[in-house]
């Protein structure tokens, strides 16, 4: 059953606010056509996606370590 963990909301969080600022930056770069905000925003959105498959990887991890296997 899931439990409430506010250390993994709370990285999700972050890791979602990191792409919006990657994407709002991007769009800003695009629409005033300024490079010095374009490209911290192309490389934000990665690093964002990267921190939401890490912490949702550990959070996995935390699971299959606390439950016992069931097939026994």
């Amino acid at each position: 059953m899931p439990r409430f963990r506010p250390f993994s909301i709370f990285g999700r969080l972050f890791a979602s606010a990191v792409v919006v600022a990657g994407f709002y930056l991007l769009w800003l770069g695009f629409i005033e056509g300024n490079a010095l905000k374009a490209v911290p925003g192309a490389v934000l959105i990665p690093a964002g996606l990267y921190l939401m498959v890490s912490s949702r990887r550990t959070e996995a991890r935390r699971d299959s370590d606390r439950e016992p296997n069931g097939d026994d």
